[in-house]
C-alpha cells in the first residue's frame, strides 16, 4: 500500500514536469505561435487546478491505504504470536496453561467441572438454539405483562420453585435462568434480586447469560455470560479466572440491581439503589436473566412487577415489560352482593307417571331473587306450597301393579282397594272415585 502512494505521487511529479516542459518553448518564442507581445497575456488556470485536484486525491488515497495496510500487518502480527504462545505455553481460550489451571483449580471436582463446562461450550456454541423471543411470546408478553417471565426449575437443577421468581436452592452447585430473554425494543432493562436468605460461606451469583447455559457452572464463568458475586463483589465476564472487584459483599437482605442496554451491549450494577460505575461491554446477545449458586440458599426477584429500590428505574419504567396485560383479572370474591340475578332452574318433586290431572302440577315460572335473601318472589312461595300439597296426594295414591301379576289380580278379584292398575282405565272403581263433586257446567 506505501508502494501505491509512492507511485500516486511520482506520477503528479513528472505530470508537474511535462506540463512546465512543453510551456518552456512557448514562453522562450511567443512569436511562434502569433501571440501580441503588446497585448497583456491573460493566463487559463484550470488546467493547474485539476492537476492540483488529482494529485491532493491521488495523496490521501494512498495515505489511507498505507494506515490500512499498517493495521492489517499489525493485526497479523498479534495473531501470530498469539497462535505461537499458546502453541509453546500450551494455553487454553482462556489463556491459561495446565500448570495455572492446577494452581487455580486444586481439587479434581473443579478440574472436572472446567472441562464439562468448556464441552458444552463446544457442543452449544452462540446461536445453535434459536433464543430469539418468537411471535407467540410477544403475544403473551401483552397478555400477561411482565408477571410473563419466570424461573425454569429443571430436573437436573437441585432447587424448588417456591413462586415464579421465587426459587430455593436446596444445596451444590446449581444455576437457573428465566423462560424469556431480555426485550430489545427499549433503550435500557432493568431488575434486581433480593437475598432472602444467605449463608455466609455461600456465594451467590447473579447476571445475564445466553441459553442453554451449563446448570452446574456459575454464572460469569462461561462464554457469552458476566455475573457478580456477592461473597467477593467481583464481576467476571466468561472466564472464571479473571474478575475485577466493583463493590462489597453482600448479605441476606441486600438487593443487587442490574441494568442493561441492548443497543450497546453495556450491562451495570447496583447495590441497594445505589449505582456502581464500572460496566459490563461486549454483551450484545440474546441474554437471560440467570442465578447461580454452590450451597443452600434463596433470592427474590423483581422484573417490575413491583417497585424498584433503584428511584430511577422507578421513575423511567425500565421493568422488563409493562406491569398489567391485556388480559383482565378474575372478579374479587364476593363482588357479585347486592346483585340481581334469574334463577335458571329448580328441583321438582318426583310423582308418579298417571293420567290423572289433578296430580300433575304446572311447571313453576322463573322467579327473580335477591343474592342477599332480604325478600323473595310470592309467586315461589306459592309454588312451593303447591309441591307440598302435590307430594301430600301422591302418599295417598294406591301403590301400582302389573296385569299379569297373578297374586295382583287374585286381590283385586277379591275386591282389595289397596292395588290400581299401572294404567289406569277410563273409568275408575266407585271405590276410587274422588269425593270432590265437578260443578254442574252452565247451561
Amino acid at each position: 500500500m506505501t508502494r501505491a502512494s509512492n507511485w500516486s505521487g511520482a506520477l503528479a511529479t513528472c505530470l508537474l514536469c511535462i506540463r512546465t516542459a512543453s510551456a518552456l518553448p512557448h514562453i522562450a518564442n511567443p512569436s511562434i505561435l502569433g501571440w501580441n507581445m503588446e497585448r497583456p497575456v491573460v493566463e487559463d488556470d484550470s488546467d493547474d487546478a485539476l492537476v492540483i485536484m488529482l494529485i491532493l486525491i491521488s495523496a490521501i488515497f494512498g495515505t489511507i491505504l498505507g494506515i490500512a495496510a499498517v493495521f492489517l500487518v499489525l493485526y497479523a502480527l498479534v495473531q501470530v504470536v498469539q497462535r505461537v504462545r499458546r502453541f509453546v505455553f500450551r494455553l487454553d481460550d482462556d489463556g491459561m496453561s495446565e500448570r495455572m489451571r492446577n494452581q487455580l483449580l486444586p481439587d479434581e471436582d473443579s478440574r472436572q467441572s472446567y472441562e464439562l463446562a468448556r464441552a458444552f461450550e463446544r457442543q452449544y456454541p452462540y446461536g445453535s438454539v434459536d433464543t430469539q423471543l418468537t411471535p407467540e411470546q410477544q403475544s403473551l408478553i401483552r397478555e400477561k405483562g411482565v408477571d410473563a417471565w419466570e424461573f425454569d426449575v429443571n430436573l437436573d437443577v437441585n432447587a424448588m420453585q417456591q413462586s415464579k421468581t421465587e426459587v430455593l436452592f436446596m444445596g451444590g452447585d446449581n444455576c437457573v435462568q428465566t423462560n424469556l430473554p431480555l426485550p430489545k425494543s427499549n433503550s435500557v432493562y432493568y431488575f434486581e434480586v433480593k437475598l432472602v436468605e444467605k449463608p455466609t460461606d455461600v456465594s451467590l451469583w447473579i447476571g445475564l447469560a445466553t441459553k442453554p447455559f451449563p446448570a452446574w457452572r456459575m454464572v460469569g464463568w462461561n462464554k457469552f455470560s458476566a455475573g457478580y458475586c456477592t461473597n467477593s463483589g467481583s464481576v467476571h465476564q466468561n472466564s472464571p479466572f479473571r474478575g475485577s472487584r466493583i463493590g462489597e459483599r453482600l448479605l441476606s437482605g441486600d438487593i443487587l440491581g442490574i441494568g442493561y442496554q441492548p443497543r450497546s451491549g453495556v450491562m451495570w450494577f447496583t447495590r441497594n439503589g445505589r449505582r456502581y460505575k464500572e460496566i459490563v461491554s461486549g454483551m450484545l446477545y440474546d441474554l437471560f436473566p440467570t442465578i447461580s449458586a454452590d450451597g443452600p440458599c434463596s433470592f427474590s426477584a423483581n422484573f417490575g412487577q413491583r417497585g424498584f429500590v433503584f428511584i430511577e428505574a422507578n421513575v423511567k419504567r425500565w421493568g422488563l415489560g409493562p406491569v398489567e396485560g391485556t388480559q383482565q383479572p378474575p372478579p374479587v370474591y364476593g363482588a357479585n352482593q347486592n346483585t340481581t340475578l334469574l334463577e335458571t332452574a329448580e328441583s321438582e318433586s318426583t310423582t308418579p307417571e298417571s293420567d290423572d290431572d289433578s296430580s300433575i302440577q304446572p311447571a313453576a315460572e322463573d322467579t327473580v331473587i335477591l343474592i342477599d335473601g332480604q325478600a323473595t318472589n310470592e309467586r315461589q312461595h306459592q309454588r312451593r306450597q303447591r309441591t307440598r300439597s302435590g307430594r301430600r296426594s301422591a302418599s295417598h295414591r294406591p301403590p301400582l301393579y302389573q296385569k299379569e301379576d297373578p297374586i295382583a289380580a287374585q286381590l283385586l278379584e277379591a275386591g282389595s282397594t289397596s292395588l290400581v292398575p299401572a294404567s289406569y282405565p277410563s273409568k275408575l272403581p266407585e271405590s276410587l272415585e274422588p269425593t270432590t263433586s265437578e260443578p254442574p257446567p252452565s247451561s
